[in-house]
């Protein structure tokens, strides 16, 4: 007679310490997230020595930056689902390798149709990676430290921004615009190395798809003193397969809570993006210096990746990602009306803009974390990938409408006070999957039947 237990794995996580290997796993995916991060955005530090060197305009970049932009929505939404399919840590390299080897070729471009070429191709493994960086920690992150994890690996890739930031400051004038595409690409590579050996598989993923043997290693390392053995049955909120991913978006009640989802994604990336792009543009036009607006980007970033570890570990704390999100929402709305009213004042300007990255910025990771926690395992890099990918419309849209607004002749503090509307639409359209959130939690725990029940054979 043998035993076989029915070992719920939400519960073998929760309850046991923080692993070696765990802690390992965040630790792999943060590094990947802040080269990420910083090859995402080389090509902004790159613009200005590019337009000197070629005798081409910035303006003429547009294009480059769009495609770019538009290859990492692709991305999104296409590794999000193969990641589903074949695993998270296999696509992760993949993607790792794609954006290192094309960001390294960029260093080669003789022209813009060369470049414009390299960074389509990086961008589809930029997009890639995010959504799958963002699972796998979840997966291996325990219920008290999810959030916090989650923000923090999202928070890397701000953070590769604002060390990139400086790092083109130093080599550009130095070695050129080429170096930082020399070490765009070499520093992936060898963090790709590196994961090769470090980073493990999903071990939900892999009980998912029926590997029990890699699973129970997996778990037998994160809970030691489960004595998982090779009868156990492994439980969780998934079926054992699935033929469609993306299908699971709509499945159900969930259709509305994927479309409540992609709109705030959108808004999110609009508002930020709109900020990134004609920040310095609206200071300059409103009477500040080159250098408090080139302060001002980087206190942005520096406070939206404050504003990522912040609103995790309240998260963590309290257990209401939505309100935190929404908090974080409605201070930067509110901080966004300061900047229109501070445009004449360099000092109160830049604490004004750091808060609006706190608020905003930080509360980008926020709304990953939540749609990482509202998707079952079999479709959650599906649901994250789709949700940037879509959300990632708003990084085009966002720019374009600047323009538009500074064509029409709008002044800084009108286009300002513009963005505080969508802004708050994101508020009120989170209330709402708050709202739909709780209901479905209520019912999924009306029917919830009981785990770790010994099962005679």
């Amino acid at each position: 007679m043998t035993t076989t237990r029915d070992v719920d794995i939400s519960d073998l996580i929760d309850k046991a310490p923080l692993s070696l290997l765990q802690k390992r796993t965040i630790a792999v995916c943060l590094i990947l997230a802040i080269l990420d991060g910083l090859d995402a955005q080389l090509i902004g530090f790159a613009i200005p020595a590019l337009s000197e060197a070629w005798g081409v305009s910035k303006a003429s970049f547009g294009l480059l930056l769009a495609l770019s932009a538009g290859a990492m929505v692709v991305g999104s939404m296409v590794f999000g689902p193969l990641s589903d399919r074949y695993g998270r840590r296999r696509v992760i390299l993949v993607c790792t390798v794609i954006f290192a080897v094309f960001t390294l070729a960029s260093a080669l471009a003789t022209s813009m149709s060369m470049l414009i070429v390299l960074r389509i191709l990086a961008g589809l493994g930029l997009g890639g990676v995010t959504p799958n960086l963002v699972a796998l920690t979840s997966e291996y992150s325990p219920t008290r430290i999810r959030a916090t994890a989650v923000t923090v690996v999202i928070a890397g890739m701000s953070l590769g921004g604002f060390v990139g930031g400086f790092a083109a400051a130093f080599l550009i004038p130095s070695f050129g615009w080429q170096s930082i595409f020399v070490i765009g690409g070499v520093l992936p590579l060898v963090a790709a190395a590196v994961a090769w050996f470090w980073l493990p598989e999903s071990g939900r993923f892999l009980a998912a798809r029926g590997d029990h043997a890699g699973a129970s290693k997996i778990f037998a390392s994160i809970a030691p003193t489960a004595n998982i053995t090779a009868t156990d049955r492994f439980v969780q909120d998934i079926p054992v397969h699935t033929k469609s991913p993306v299908r699971e978006l709509f499945s159900g009640n969930r259709a509305i809570d994927t479309v409540l989802l992609w709109v705030v994604f959108v808004i999110n990336f609009l508002v930020i993006y709109f900020l990134l792009s004609w920040m310095p543009s609206l200071f300059s036009n409103a009477g500040q210096s080159a250098s408090t607006a080139l302060l001002a980007a980087a206190l942005f970033n520096l406070g939206g990746m404050t504003g990522a570890l912040t609103f995790g570990r309240i998260t963590d704390r309290i257990g209401n990602g939505f309100a935190v999100v929404m908090a974080g929402y409605t201070l930067g709305a509110i901080f966004i009306g300061a900047v229109a009213m501070l445009l004449g004042n360099s000092l109160l300007l830049l604490v004004t803009i750091f808060v609006v990255g706190f608020g905003m910025s930080g509360s980008s990771a926020g709304i990953i974390a939540i749609a990482s926690s509202i998707y079952p395992v079999s479709s959650r890099a599906t649901g994250v990938g789709w949700a940037l990918g879509v959300g990632r419309i708003g990084s085009i849209v966002g720019p374009s409408l600047g323009a538009v607004l500074i064509a029409a002749g709008m002044d800084a503090r009108t286009i300002f006070m513009l963005m505080i509307v969508p802004t708050m639409v994101a508020v009120l359209t989170l209330a709402v999957l708050q709202l739909r959130s709780r209901r479905e939690r209520r019912v999924e725990q009306s029917s919830t039947t009981s785990v770790f029940t010994p099962v005679e054979s």
